[in-house]
């Protein structure tokens, strides 16, 4: 029997809702890797079983849709979802989400090999929660096992992502009746490398937030390495000991393990199927240049001005090709994102002056595009350009892959992902499928890369690549995942 998910718990809500009741413009699902990755895995709701998505309300006319208790029918592509908000007042969200979750988790989390705020003018520090933080990160994953525990019918549970690490052990401690499995989106740190953060608050908070996660019957991570850095911080900040499959905590089995998560390949092939050429490749294939891609969101961790600053450097050097970087908005209204946003500005404005000069096109702006849109640049690009300082997987190189097997195996394009990516890590980054692993801190790895990349070298998209992201497609990683967390019963 195919496994299906049966109650989901995110901190981000499956849809908001933008519109009234009475606007004729219906809502449609929310973008990024989690709701892409779990969405094949939802069972439609038939009235008594079905998937049931526990998520906040922050569409602004979210209340007109829901229950008094938060509860609505969402229609779907894949039929009907059972689906709750949880809201939350604006000083608890800010504490919850802005401080620990994007000010302090998030900077931390993504030290895995470097110190990055070392390393780098802009990337920040982890900041230090306050006491008042702290207890609205509580508040809001209380809520959420409560919630949980409130679902009578409920077999099991997959916690989603750092914003709800306690989550968890909040559920054992309410006796939550099924198998509970928390799956962690983005990397987990090095203990050598964040050390130096850990004063007494900080390793009290990161040891809480390892603690909850121990609560779970099934953690998984993006990659082995992310499993064992793992491991390692439990034996040391919560007192688990190594087992066979996992950790003993408490008298118990934690089973540990990497489940890579994948794409919806006929999704992508569907957009990229329909999609229009992008304005500006037309204009660069009239002036017959190639054309160099980088997509991601505006985050620090993303290593855009890295990037940007070997696009300069390959122009100086004579390089012919247009560009086109676009970043869309990510936490707005998040202070550390500041010095990241001057740091964009600053290297784009050299990379455009170095574009002048030899006489090729360069955009770089931070904006939202649609979906079809990004499909569109992924599948005519001849280079795509991704140069994450960290990162749990990185969808991007594997949405280009699927997207450029509309083309001849000889016109394909070559992609760079960062050393510290996921994906690299999964799929090998040798450049000998098409996929070629830089170091985003060492500009000569970048350039070369760049370079090696506008010739076709090592090699194009292979049809291997191209077949190993089909075989390992998001529905396979979440039936895995959830055949697994059957198994703790």
């Amino acid at each position: 029997m195919t496994a299906r998910a049966q109650l989901i718990l995110a901190n981000r809500a499956f849809l908001d809702h933008e519109a009234p009741r009475w606007a004729d413009s219906p809502s449609t699902a929310s973008s990024g890797g989690l709701l892409a990755a779990v969405r094949p895995v939802i069972a439609p709701w038939d009235g008594h079983s079905g998937t049931t998505w526990i998520g906040v309300g922050m569409g602004r006319f979210d209340r007109e849709w829901v229950d008094p208790r938060g509860y609505e029918i969402l229609e779907t592509p894949r039929g009907p979802l059972r689906h709750r908000r949880l809201f939350f007042g604006s000083a608890t969200w800010q504490g919850h989400y802005g401080e620990v979750a994007n000010s302090f988790t998030w900077p931390l989390f993504h030290l895995v090999r470097v110190d990055l705020p070392r390393a780098t003018p802009y990337y920040p520090e982890p900041q230090p929660p306050s006491a008042a933080g702290w207890q609205s990160f509580v508040v809001v994953n209380r809520a959420f096992a409560e919630a949980a525990c409130e679902e009578d019918g409920a077999q099991s549970c997959w916690v989603h992502d750092y914003q709800l690490a306690l989550v968890p052990a909040m559920l054992r401690e309410r006796e939550f009746r099924g198998p509970i499995g928390f799956f962690l989106h983005i990397p987990f740190p090095s203990l050598a490398v964040i050390r130096p953060y850990l004063s007494g608050e900080v390793r009290q908070r990161l040891a809480e937030i390892v603690r909850g996660m121990l609560g779970a019957d099934l953690a998984g991570f993006q990659t082995p390495g992310d499993a064992e850095r793992f491991a390692e911080a439990a034996c040391e900040l919560a007192g688990a000991r190594p087992a066979a499959g996992g950790l003993e905590v408490d008298g118990r089995l934690v089973r540990v393990g990497a489940y890579p998560v994948g794409i919806d390949p006929e999704e992508v092939l569907a957009a990229a199927r329909r999609a229009k050429p992008v304005t500006r490749v037309r204009a660069a294939r009239e002036l017959g240049l190639p054309v160099v891609v980088g997509l991601e969101r505006g985050d620090f961790t993303k290593g855009i001005p890295e990037r940007l600053r070997a696009i300069a450097e390959a122009y100086r050097q004579g390089k012919r090709f247009a560009y086109i970087g676009i970043a869309s908005p990510t936490r707005e209204g998040v202070e550390v994102y500041g010095a990241l946003e001057a740091a964009i500005e600053r290297e784009a404005a050299r990379a455009r002056e170095a574009a002048y000069w030899v006489g090729c096109p360069f955009t770089q702006v931070r904006a939202a595009v649609g979906w079809d849109d990004v499909v569109a640049l992924q599948r005519d690009a001849d280079v795509v350009f991704t140069s994450s300082l960290a990162d749990g997987m990185n969808l991007v190189p594997l949405q280009a892959a699927i997207a450029q097997s509309l083309r001849p195996t000889e016109e394909r394009a070559v992609v760079l992902a960062g050393v510290d990516a996921g994906v690299t890590k999964v799929y090998g980054g040798d450049g000998r499928d098409g996929l070629r692993a830089v170091d985003p801190l060492d500009q000569q790895s970048l350039l070369e890369g760049l370079t090696e990349g506008l010739e076709g070298r090592p090699a194009r998209i292979s049809d291997r690549f191209i077949a190993l992201v089909r075989e390992r497609d998001a529905r396979s990683w979440g039936e895995r995942f959830l055949d697994d967390l059957e198994g703790t019963c």
